[in-house]
């Protein structure tokens, strides 16, 4: 008869070897810094995708005037393009206007959802059509806003984005006005 053999246990972690927190790392560990995730997000530059494609935000830029103009045309008031690009990584314009009424609001997210199809710009969401005191259509690189007067002091977009710079516009009134 033999006798058998225990199996051995080796164990993941002895239980008197705890694990090094930042307080008690040894030299070794701290020869390389990490940087956390934070820190890598921060030295991100906020401008990257104009120097990655010029192009791209260029055609934002027409698009988003073009917009600004659409909403104009249906005598939207008060109407902007916000530059996004040096405070902001995640979209580079904000058109942003003040609507009458729901219909109102509706009507020219229709006309301008119909116009970026014709030049085959795709959109990525729209929110607040069913309630329309605020629609916001996000196409990516240029996000639209219209507000009823209401909802638009009540947000003040323009406060909140302060520091970014407003576009020159010169645009027409609505045909006979």
């Amino acid at each position: 008869m033999t006798a058998e053999r225990p199996s051995p246990r080796i164990p993941l972690s002895p239980p008197s070897v705890k694990h090094p927190t930042s307080a008690t790392r040894s030299p070794k560990a701290d020869a390389v810094p990490r940087e956390s995730e934070r820190d890598a997000q921060d030295a991100v530059p906020a401008g990257a995708v104009d120097r990655a494609h010029p192009e791209r935000v260029e055609r934002a830029k027409e698009l988003s005037i073009l917009c600004a103009q659409i909403a104009a045309d249906n005598r939207a008031r008060d109407i902007l393009v916000l530059d996004l690009r040096s405070v902001s990584s995640i979209v580079d314009f904000f058109v942003v206007a003040t609507v009458a009424a729901r219909r109102q609001g509706n009507a020219i997210a229709i006309e301008i959802d119909q116009e970026m199809k014709k030049r085959k710009e795709i959109k990525l969401g729209i929110e607040g059509i069913e309630e329309g005191s605020w629609v916001l259509m996000d196409y990516g690189d240029f996000v639209v806003h219209l507000f009823t007067e209401e909802m638009r002091k009540y947000y003040e977009i323009e406060g909140v984005w302060g520091d970014a710079p407003r576009l020159p516009l010169e645009l027409k009134g609505p045909i006979g006005v």
